[in-house]
């Protein structure tokens, strides 16, 4: 998955009700500020910190990012 899909994805789940929401919100802001700076590479790094953090390393949505 590209950085923007992985984006889209993590926005997707941002709210789930997950116990870790507000970690998940956070690390989603990195991902965007650091998309519009062009900073692709970490971007796509928070993007998947934020999945982890809204539905854990064993979703298949996380599994698909992070691969």
């Amino acid at each position: 998955m590209n950085t923007n899909e992985v984006i889209i994805l993590a926005r997707k789940h941002l709210h789930n009700e997950a116990a870790m929401s507000s970690s998940a919100e956070l690390c989603l802001s990195d991902a965007i500020k650091l998309y519009d700076d062009g900073d692709f590479t970490h971007a796509k790094e928070r993007a998947i910190k934020s999945l982890a953090y809204s539905v854990g390393a064993f979703h298949k949505d996380y599994q698909r990012a992070a691969s």
